[in-house]
Formats: C-alpha cells, sequence, structure tokens
C-alpha cells in the first residue's frame, strides 16, 4: 500500500466487506471519510469521541494530536472535554523528551479547556519515530450534531484558518537548525507565533452549530483531500476559486525549501464549513478571534470544480500527505 491513509478503493475493498455488526445506537454510519464515533443515550444526549495520532521527533509532536482529535469532535458540533492518550517511544529515547511530549499535550489541553485523563507510554522497536495516539471525547445534545442535513445547491463553502498551517509549523519543530541556513531567526520566531492562529473548538462553535450545514477538519491529505471528503459528505460536487484558498506566506516560502506542495499538507485547527449563513458564521468567527472566507458553493451534480483564473479543473482524488512524503525522506532522531 502506498504512504498516508488507506485508498477509499482499498477501503471499500478490504475494510467495508469485513465489517458486518451494526448498533442502532450508533450516530455516524462506517465510512472511510468518518473520523468520529459514538452513540445517542436514552435521554438523547450523544456521547462522541474521536482518535488521532501524530508521528515526529519533536517534543511537541502530542501538542498536534491533541489539536486533531479535539478538531474532529468540534466539526461534529461537540465540544471536547478530555482526552486519553498513548505515546509510542522508539529505542534510546530519554525521559526528557517523554516530558516535552506531555508538556505539549498539557499546553494543547490548556488552550482548550480540557484535561489529560489518562496518559501512558512505552519505548518500543515497533516506531522510529514518536507516535503519540490521542482518544478525545465529549458530548452534545443528539439535535445540535452537525452534519445531518443535506448541503443541496445553494450553500457556500468557507474555510476557517489556512491551509497547510499545522504542517508547516510541524516542519518548523522538526527542522529548524536546518530552516536557519535558508532563513533568517526574525522569519522563524514570527513563524513559531503562527500556532495563535490554529482554529479551536471553543472558536469554530461559536457560530452556532445550527448554522452549520457540514464541517471537516483539514487534515490529512490536505485542503484538497478535505474538499473530496466533504464532497462525500454532503453528496454535493462544488465550485470553488483557487484564489481565494488562503495560506500564510510563511508557508508558502517553507514549503517552496523543501518543494512541498501547500494545498495537500495536514492542517489540523483550519476546517471547511458549509453553510447557508456564510456572511453571519464569517463574523461570528471573527468575533472569536478566527478568520474565515469563502472559497465557492456546492452544485446539485457531483462535479468537484476548482477554477483559477481562467482555468478549469477538476479536483482529482486524494493524494499523499506532503508532511508525511516530507518525514519519509529523512533520519529518525532519538530524543
Amino acid at each position: 500500500m502506498r504512504l498516508g491513509k488507506i485508498t477509499r478503493t482499498a477501503w471499500q475493498r478490504s475494510v467495508r466487506r469485513q465489517l458486518h455488526t451494526e448498533d442502532a445506537q450508533t450516530l455516524f454510519a462506517l465510512s472511510p471519510s468518518e473520523n468520529c464515533s459514538g452513540f445517542e443515550t436514552e435521554d438523547g444526549t450523544a456521547v462522541v469521541w474521536a482518535d488521532a495520532h501524530t508521528a515526529g521527533d519533536s517534543g511537541r509532536t502530542g501538542f498536534y494530536a491533541v489539536l486533531q482529535a479535539a478538531g474532529e469532535l468540534a466539526a461534529k458540533g461537540v465540544r471536547p472535554r478530555e482526552v486519553s492518550v498513548r505515546i509510542l517511544f522508539p529505542g534510546e529515547s530519554e525521559e526528557d523528551l517523554l516530558r516535552e511530549v506531555a508538556a505539549g499535550i498539557e499546553e494543547a489541553c490548556e488552550r482548550m479547556d480540557m484535561q489529560v485523563s489518562a496518559l501512558h507510554g512505552e519505548v518500543t522497536p515497533a516506531v522510529v519515530h514518536t507516535v503519540v495516539c490521542v482518544h478525545a471525547a465529549g458530548t452534545a445534545d443528539r439535535n445540535q450534531l452537525i452534519g445531518k442535513r443535506s448541503a443541496g445547491q445553494s450553500a457556500e463553502i468557507l474555510l476557517c484558518g489556512y491551509a497547510g498551517l499545522e504542517g508547516t509549523l510541524r516542519i518548523l519543530d522538526e527542522a529548524e537548525e536546518e530552516l536557519s541556513s535558508r532563513f533568517v531567526s526574525a522569519f522563524l520566531d514570527q513563524t513559531k507565533e503562527l500556532k495563535n492562529e490554529l482554529v479551536t473548538p471553543e472558536q469554530l462553535l461559536s457560530c452556532e452549530t445550527e448554522r452549520i450545514l457540514a464541517a471537516r477538519q483539514i487534515g490529512s491529505g490536505g485542503i484538497l483531500a478535505a474538499l473530496w471528503e466533504l464532497a462525500e459528505d454532503v453528496d454535493a460536487g462544488f465550485e470553488i476559486d483557487m484564489a481565494n484558498i488562503a495560506l500564510k506566506q510563511e508557508t508558502v516560502e517553507i514549503c517552496e525549501f523543501y518543494r512541498l506542495n501547500p494545498y495537500q499538507m495536514t492542517s489540523a485547527g483550519s476546517f471547511l464549513i458549509v453553510t447557508t449563513e456564510a456572511e453571519q458564521v464569517i463574523e461570528l468567527l471573527k468575533g472569536a478571534g478566527a478568520r474565515a472566507g469563502r472559497l465557492g458553493v456546492t452544485k446539485a451534480q457531483n462535479a468537484r470544480v476548482i477554477t483559477s483564473g481562467t482555468e478549469m479543473r477538476y479536483l482529482d482524488r486524494p493524494a499523499p500527505d506532503e508532511l508525511v512524503n516530507w518525514m519519509a525522506k529523512r533520519e529518525p532522531v532519538c530524543g
């Protein structure tokens, strides 16, 4: 199999055909693009959880695992409350790395008003980079969940946050010394501060879930993969303008340095939103300190169109994430 997420074709062929048990209380249908699980209690409360993992050699790897798991819940309209964590360390890792990873996890939880309910770790020859697995959980009213209505023909698609930003920050965490050979320290310090532009669950949920028809966090494969998966979720096509995809200049320059495509790079902490109340949602997000802008519109037909000036093309199936490709070419470093 190729690097990155299992393809939809492989999932349907080798996963879907093996899984047959069902429960009427399950909230979300089994799908290769579904990142949350949950069930409904007798009083109508939705208990929802999401799993996420990140891998790397930086002590901040855990920060991004928590961010990603919490963001998956927020995209369902659920405020995350607690996380449990399991960390796999490669051989010869030092305790200092454990301390740094735990600190990054706590930083993320403090920023998003969550708590760590469990944290376990082990050193194993099964991994070459530190792998942080996070299980985030929360509850919501069943009727307040996002994504239970069709997007229809007249909805707009918004981008909340910046494409490729999480991947940019993780590359800087992993390769600051290498980047310092190309960029001045002031540029790198400025890039580090962009972590404040990552959208938190509280900010996303400030725009009121009833105004959102669907939402998707931009994860593996970047915004292009997220657009494809969003179209699958809402069973509709779309037309978006490439010029409307917001990128930070720091992302552009670091991606150029490594010859990476920022549109195919993970960006947890950024979201696609489908709504018929675009202006109100943009204003509410702005009031919460989160940047959002229009990308385009959904279409009744299934065509997934991207325009760029006078050019028009159809979106390809998701490609492997650029951060994964970048890490695959690098030597692991044990902390």
